[in-house]
């Protein structure tokens, strides 16, 4: 039995929220601290998490459930290819223009388990598409 399914990951869809809403000035997010990657927040107060161009990003993937003889977990890393200033449900690029997450970065999640029509390894395929084109 073929299991495939296709997902749009929840990281942006939770940022995205409803379109009609309006991003924060630039002037309010720049006034914001800037915490950078790997850096985590401090506990109280709000501000812009960067994630830098270039800099590794490490992603853990995880497994688990009753249908498996162990959990399992590892850990992959990632570049970004521009920076990534992200603010609530809010995303840019240069940290001065911001849109809705889901208006500027498109993540899709399709999942390929070994079957009968697909002997063989599975695939766990994560694609991160850039919207804005220069």
């Amino acid at each position: 039995m073929k299991f495939a399914h296709t997902l749009v990951v929840p990281v942006f869809a939770l940022l995205a929220g409803c379109a009609g809403i309006t991003p924060p000035s630039a002037d309010k997010l720049s006034a914001l601290p800037v915490v950078v990657y790997p850096a985590m927040p401090a506990a109280a107060g709000d501000f812009v998490y960067k994630l830098p161009a270039s800099q590794p990003i490490e992603l853990r993937i995880l497994a688990d459930g009753s249908a498996l003889a162990g959990n399992v977990e590892q850990t992959v890393s990632a570049r970004l290819a521009h920076d990534l200033f992200l603010h609530k449900r809010w995303a840019s690029e240069d940290g001065r223009t911001w849109l809705a997450a889901d208006k500027l970065i498109g993540v899709n999640l399709s999942i390929v388990l070994p079957s009968y029509e697909k002997p063989g390894p599975g695939e766990i395929h994560l694609t991160v598409e850039r919207k804005i084109v220069e």
